[in-house]
Formats: structure tokens, sequence, C-alpha cells
């Protein structure tokens, strides 16, 4: 059996909390280990749980709560407990609130309403840290990321050997054109469409996309491209 991923779960609410907890512990190898009602008692959780030997290797984080919501709860995570990741659990009224959570060092982002397998698969992957949007949720960060005058502090680790623009291999006009749409939310099928190209192509092209950006997935590519001023 895989190793076990212990998860911590912040919310308000007691019913979610308790209904996550129960989607979680179906799961093979995740364990819950912790539960708290807000950011500052989720601090002395994960303090109590690594006295114990017990400490976390995810948190999912609710965003707005009493006493210390969940921005400032991530920010002081991974001040204290950098090796532990952060998925924010979100509604669609939370969506302004995402840059600030990438900011503060958030992995993942998920809804709410999100199905067990979703929720399970997002914990592995986070885990593992790799960064996770729900697919909801990544357009609107993507295109609010293109739209906005500041740019993502926070992005996925890049490797030593890559310092920006000058080490990266130069994108196509077509790659460029394909990257643009990526970044406004298109899925491949309307990149298809409006481009008149092939299926294939499309994953041809960000196949190598994402390889000169050094980047494993499409949002992470927007992401980065943005940084890089390529948008």
């Amino acid at each position: 059996m895989a190793e076990r991923i212990r998860v911590v779960i912040v919310d308000d609410q007691r019913l979610l909390r308790e209904g996550f907890r129960k989607l979680i512990e179906l799961e093979p190898n995740l364990e819950v280990v912790g539960m708290a009602g807000d950011g500052e008692e989720a601090l002395a959780t994960v303090k109590l749980l690594y006295a114990e030997q017990t400490a976390p290797d995810v948190v999912l984080m609710d965003v707005r709560m009493p006493r210390l919501d969940g921005i400032a709860a991530t920010r002081a995570f991974k001040e204290r407990w950098p090796e532990i990741h952060i998925v924010i659990l979100t509604t669609f009224d939370d969506r302004e609130l995402i840059q600030s959570g990438l900011q503060a060092g958030a992995m993942g982002y998920v809804l709410k309403d999100i199905t067990a397998e979703q929720l399970a698969t997002t914990i592995r992957v986070v885990a593992q840290g790799q960064v996770l949007l729900h697919p909801d949720v990544a357009s609107k960060v993507i295109a609010s990321f293109s739209s906005a005058s500041i740019e993502p502090a926070v992005t996925t680790p890049v490797p030593p050997a890559f310092d920006g623009v000058s080490d990266m291999v130069p994108l196509t006009e077509r790659e460029r054109e394909i990257l643009a749409l990526l970044a406004r939310g298109a899925s491949n099928r309307e990149i298809s469409e409006t481009l008149y190209i092939a299926g294939g192509t499309v994953k041809n092209h960000l196949s190598n996309i994402l390889g000169k950006l050094r980047v494993r997935d499409r949002t992470q590519a927007a992401l980065k491209a943005r940084e890089l001023g390529l948008l």
C-alpha cells in the first residue's frame, strides 16, 4: 500500500468538516489527523500534531473564517511549516481571493461541491508538491492574471538552470497564439476551432509549450508566461 497522506481539515462549518472527513477516510491511503474551525485553531492543532509526530502533509483550508481567515492562515503555515501543502476550499464568491491565496503559498484550489474522486486526486497531487486547480476555477485564475496589473508572486518552482526568458527556447508564432488562447481559458477544442488546426496538432504544440516553459500543466504555463511577460 502507498504511504499514507495525512490531512487536516479547516472550515468554520462543522457539517462540511465532517463531510470532507468521511469522504477522505474512504480512501485507502488518506488519513484525517485533525480538524479546526478557524485559522488560529488550525495553527494550534498542527503544532500539537508536530509534537505527537503526526504532522500533516496537506491542509484543506477554508477562505472565509472568523478570527484568522484562510489567506492569513496559509501565510502563517508557509512561514512556520513550508513543507505542508495548502489546498484552498473555495466557492465562486471567493474568486477575488484566489490571487492572494497563490501569493500566500497555496498549492491548490477546489470547490466545496467537489466530488469524492476529485477531492482525493487533489490531495494526492498536491501532496507531491504539484499545483492543481479545479477546472472551473483555473480559467478564472488565468483570466484574472492575464488582465491584472499585478503579476502573481508565487508559481511552481523552476529548476535553477532556468533563469527566465534568456534561458528559454523561443516560442514559435503559433505557440504564442495557442498560449494566448490558453491563458484566456480556452479548451483544446476551442483552440482547434479558433486556429483551424487539428486537435492532435494542438496537443503537440501544448506539449512543446510546456517543455519550453518547463512547467507541468496548462495552468502553470499561463502563470509562467504572464510572469515572463509573454502575454
